[in-house]
């Protein structure tokens, strides 16, 4: 498949994009003047699209809403017409306990991701398809990381790990990323950019909390973690970064292939002491953090012991097996690829934090 070109006054379609990601990248596009259009599943649900009606609003561009399942086959087509640029942002994200995670998770991932690259292959216009996937795509556990030669995972890697009853979310977006490779590969018309980022942290534009990065910081916020964090490392990225690096996907002709996206490893302690912290930073160089948040959250200072978490960890969310497999271990990301081949920069971790908290408040 040849390099494509694109014309750049023709919608762009953004599935799903009342999302906390998707929000940023219709913000971005909006802001630039383009001609946008994102499925909902709900058009009439003012609580979840009320904030992207605002950013229309402001202007330049233009933004129209369609009625969209994952699940129907065909529901995407008439939102795709006319686009060459599709962002498949679309997924289920639950936070609690899944009871049904064939249903709940794997067969929207699955189907959805199906049926919107179904509908690209039925709408000639489409060149280019960028995918939202994830880290966990790429690793299950973080004890992973000591099997890498490199001491980092990449985009050659992918979770062997998870399933439908272990990390069912992790497995539900490995399957549909294997599967939208499978499919691209067997056609010439578009081709497939994938974005996986780690953890995902910044403000919200909705300001909902149906994530577990928004979720997180409000439990450092409210104190529930005041007396100990669990000692878990993970990959983070500024939401706004990965935005950015879904609109260079869409828009660098020779990006192809994965593209694995986090700023820095953190653990929820260190987020913590971020939010503790009483130095001055870029952006906030005019406000210490420790005059910005003072005193006000009750924030751990110690991890929680080990034995402990795997004392209570079943009965908090935490299964012994994922204990094993994360508790420690410190992955790490060679996110070469998005710098060098997409041209995106990084924000400091702690402005991300910052920021986040600050929308949060």
């Amino acid at each position: 498949m040849g390099t494509p070109s694109f014309d750049q006054t023709l919608p762009i379609l953004i599935t799903g994009g009342s999302g906390y990601l998707a929000s940023w990248i219709v913000k971005y596009l909006v802001e630039a003047g383009y001609y946008v259009r994102t499925t909902v599943r709900d058009r009439q649900d003012e609580r979840k699209i009320a904030h992207l009606k605002r950013i229309a609003a402001a202007g330049p561009g233009r933004l129209e809403f369609y009625d969209a399942d994952l699940m129907r086959h065909g529901d995407f087509n008439n939102p795709m017409r006319g686009c060459e640029i599709v962002i498949h942002t679309a997924a289920p994200f639950l936070i609690g306990k899944i009871k049904d995670p064939q249903r709940q998770l794997v067969d929207p991932a699955l189907e959805g991701t199906k049926n919107v690259l179904y509908s690209a292959g039925e709408t000639p216009s489409v060149k280019r398809v960028v995918m939202t996937s994830s880290a966990v795509a790429v690793y299950a556990e973080a004890r992973e990381i000591m099997d890498q030669s490199s001491g980092a995972f990449d985009e050659r890697n992918w979770n062997l790990i998870s399933d439908l009853h272990y990390d069912p979310y992790g497995y539900s977006k490995t399957l549909a990323e294997k599967e939208a490779w499978i499919i691209a590969n067997q056609q010439r018309q578009w081709d497939l950019v994938c974005i996986n980022p780690t953890f995902l942290f910044g403000p919200t534009l909705s300001g909902r909390g149906d994530n577990v990065s928004v979720s997180t910081i409000r439990q450092l916020m409210n104190g529930e973690l005041r007396l100990g964090a669990p000692q878990l490392y993970f990959g983070v990225a500024d939401v706004r970064d990965a935005a950015q690096a879904h609109l260079l996907a869409a828009f660098t002709p020779e990006a192809n292939g994965r593209y694995l996206i986090c700023a820095e490893t953190m653990s929820i302690l260190g987020i913590a002491a971020v939010m503790r912290a009483s130095t001055s930073l870029g952006n906030h160089a005019s406000t210490s953090l420790g005059n910005r948040f003072g005193d006000a959250f009750k924030l751990p200072k110690r991890p929680l012991s080990n034995w402990l978490l795997y004392l209570i960890g079943p009965w908090v969310g935490f299964s012994r097996r994922f204990l094993r497999g994360n508790l420690g271990y410190a992955p790490q990301f060679d996110v070469s690829r998005s710098i060098e081949e997409l041209g995106l920069s990084y924000r400091p971790v702690e402005e991300t934090i910052v920021d986040m908290v600050e929308s949060l408040r």
